[in-house]
């Protein structure tokens, strides 16, 4: 007997990427299923009350199989190769992008950088690429471009997520998996026959997901990067959406205040710069609307920001909903901002 999250098979992609992250997947155990459901097991220091924040479903103990590996653990590939007072440097945890996983190589290790790529990719069979972080985002669109360290020597992949399929390339395009968890969060509170802008859409995750799952909505959407236009137009064509989804070529800031329309929810995935562009969001909201703009902020600071949106936006109520981490004092919020 194992522990498991029990959750619907459209939150697989998703419920696996977030415990991937965190280093809850226990990956010694084969995925099992319950009708509509999944199985994943889930290691003794998961924390289940976050998983289930996160996820709807059940903490459950059930007897899966487990997977026949040699190794188990990138850890446990390498005890061999880096010495042992090494290993603790190494995190268990990747994000899985399609088959592409993206690791961060500590530092003083990478000189055996391309050892624990080599082990990752053994241990898990779906990944065809190993690639490592660069250390800073860059270039006019914010890409935090990635360096293969082995497999196929390509960054283009497939992402799975929600019943969507998600075509784009890291090196051209922004893309966080672990964002799969808020999709469906935000997702969940969608009505039917709401109008939703998506102001910063890159390559489509937040439209294309919600379209999959809901029929009787529509959206626009917004990108500035040519090269995630190019993929959101893919990706529409990949799940047969184009007809779905208004897709828009150019610049919030200038083509917000063009819209004829007006909108019930309106989503702001721009952490950085997302609050220079509430004004124009305020304009095109329509009355009981409900935004989500997502912001950095030190989580001690993520109460004293929500009541300075509320009073900014005259707001009914503003809930602060963290998003992940992005630096040791540093995590992403998406603050719900309910409009009167």
């Amino acid at each position: 007997m194992v522990s498991c999250l029990k959750t619907k098979k459209q939150n697989t992609q998703a419920a696996k990427s977030f415990l991937v992250t965190k280093g809850w997947l226990d990956t010694s155990y084969c995925m099992g299923k319950s009708g509509k459901y999944v199985l994943l097991a889930i290691t003794d220091k998961a924390d289940t009350k976050a998983i289930l924040a996160k996820f709807m479903g059940s903490i459950e103990q059930r007897n899966i199989l487990k997977v026949k590996l040699e190794t188990r653990t990138i850890k446990d590939a390498l005890s061999n190769v880096i010495p042992a007072e090494e290993l603790d440097k190494i995190n268990r945890g990747f994000e899985a992008i399609g088959d592409i996983a993206v690791i961060e190589i500590p530092e003083g290790l990478s000189k055996l950088e391309v050892n624990i790529a080599w082990a990752l990719k053994r241990i898990h069979k779906h990944i065809k690429v190993v690639a490592k972080k660069d250390k800073k985002t860059s270039g006019k669109y914010r890409i935090r471009k990635v360096k293969v360290l082995v497999g196929d020597m390509r960054t283009e992949t497939v992402h799975k997520e929600s019943g969507a399929r998600l075509k784009l390339d890291l090196n051209k395009v922004y893309f966080s998996p672990k964002l799969g968890s808020e999709r469906l969060r935000i997702l969940r509170q969608v009505k039917p026959k709401e109008n939703i802008l998506n102001m910063f859409a890159g390559v489509g995750p937040y439209p294309i997901v919600f379209a999959k799952n809901k029929k009787d909505i529509t959206q626009t959407a917004i990108e500035l990067n040519p090269a995630a236009v190019r993929y959101f137009k893919q990706n529409l064509k990949l799940n047969k959406l184009e007809k779905r989804i208004t897709l828009i070529k150019g610049d919030a800031k200038v083509e917000v205040p063009k819209l004829k329309q007006k909108f019930d929810r309106i989503i702001m995935v721009l952490p950085e710069k997302a609050h220079e562009f509430l004004p124009h969001a305020l304009k095109v909201a329509n009355k009981g609307a409900m935004i989500h703009i997502y912001q950095f902020e030190a989580r001690d600071d993520a109460d004293r920001r929500a009541q300075e949106l509320k009073k900014m936006t005259g707001a009914k109520a503003v809930k602060p909903v963290r998003a992940g981490g992005f630096s040791p004092k540093i995590d992403r919020f998406c603050f719900d901002i309910q409009l009167p």
